[in-house]
């Protein structure tokens, strides 16, 4: 699969969204950029493994998995250990030990399930996303392989109309031991199969041929949004009727909520907006110029570049940030530049010396199905 730069501007305003949601709620819709990122993800992924899957099993999984282990692995692992050595340090965070064991097994997104866990913490709290994407790649590459092409869309189809029931059972155990709302709809939100239907949405894309069918995705594109825009006031008009207003810059969509079934239907109606938006950024036509110059523009293409990075380490630049220099500063919009010099500081930093020397090697031990291909997306 072919680089596309639309596609890093797609992953740089995912992580914009991101950092905008978590630096005092300044963009509270902003927490949909990791909706974005799984879709994103579901359709790069299965389109990669559908043009690798002709070769043998063994070469197959270990190209796949050599090329994922490079790209996600070595950051993760050594953000651990800077936060072990702030942990030896400090003693914080306090749970570090605790939760070590399905931080290094990229099963964190869990971990609410067994023990309580607090959703404010600064180190770890993001990295459920990191989990569930690792729990996908962990099985998604055998399904496609022993999958037809039939197979694979009734697979896609179930898991779509599964996701939300799986959350809503969740959601209904959780209840049963009286636990808080908020604890109870953060829990739902990072369960692995209630969000597999992210994947499974971006996956319809090359599984369905998406990209040839739907040659028009100007209005596709147009209706969706619009779709989600009155979705989303109308959920604003529930919550004022029910004396609980939401922001308006929620859009409607306050993160990890319970209250008018939203964590059934909200997550797989965003991920739907976005298999558009990622259809539009492939293939834009006679679409919006600005739009489109807008995601192939330098910085938010440079943006999605070092997005993974800026992703792992923008929390707890978050935290250093609210400590040690929020108090001197007047102005949140002065300080939103600060925080966001820094994170954009460290990532690249982080990318130039840690992640792009070793991405060099991703086609060093299994490239024959490559050689025509060196320069993907993924």
């Amino acid at each position: 699969m072919q680089y596309s730069k639309s596609l890093d501007g797609l992953r740089g305003l995912a992580i914009i969204m991101v950092m905008l949601f978590h630096f005092n709620f300044v963009f509270e819709f902003g927490w949909a950029g990791v909706q974005l990122f799984f879709v994103l993800s579901g359709y790069l992924i299965t389109s990669i493994l559908l043009e690798e899957k002709k070769n043998s099993l063994g070469f197959y999984l270990k190209r796949f998995y050599w090329r994922r282990t490079l790209r996600i692995f070595p950051l993760y692992y050594a953000y651990l250990v800077l936060v072990g050595l702030i942990f030896l340090v400090s003693k914080q965070p306090h749970d570090y030990l605790e939760t070590l064991p399905f931080l290094s097994t990229y099963t964190f997104n869990l971990y609410p399930l067994f023990k309580t866990y607090s959703y404010h913490d600064f180190y770890f709290t993001h990295f459920w996303s990191l989990s569930v994407e690792e729990q996908f790649y962990l099985i998604w590459p055998l399904v496609i392989f022993f999958s037809t092409q039939k197979q694979l869309r009734v697979v896609l189809i179930a898991i779509i109309m599964v996701a939300p029931v799986s959350r809503w059972l969740l959601e209904l155990w959780l209840q049963n031991d009286t636990l808080p709302d908020y604890y109870v709809g953060q829990t739902v939100y990072r369960f692995t199969l209630g969000q597999w239907d992210g994947f499974a949405v971006g996956a319809l894309i090359p599984v369905f041929g998406l990209t040839k069918r739907i040659t028009n995705t100007r209005a596709p594109l147009v209706y969706s949004f619009l779709g989600v825009l009155t979705i989303g006031l109308l959920n604003m008009y529930l919550h004022h009727t029910q004396g609980t207003p939401l922001s308006l810059s929620s859009w409607g969509y306050p993160i990890a909520e319970t209250t008018s079934a939203q964590h059934i239907w909200s997550y797989t109606i965003l991920n739907l907006f976005f298999l558009f938006l990622i259809l539009y950024a492939q293939n834009p036509g006679n679409g919006y110029p600005i739009v489109n110059r807008f995601l192939g523009s330098w910085g938010l293409v440079f943006t999605g570049k070092i997005s993974y990075g800026l992703y792992v380490y923008h929390w707890l630049i978050w935290m250093a940030f609210g400590k040690y220099i929020s108090p001197y500063i007047g102005s949140d919009w002065i300080g939103l530049v600060i925080y966001l010099a820094l994170c954009y500081g460290v990532a690249t930093v982080s990318f130039y010396v840690l992640e792009k020397p070793l991405l060099v090697w991703k086609d060093k031990f299994y490239q024959e199905s490559g050689k025509n291909n060196q320069q993907t997306v993924e």
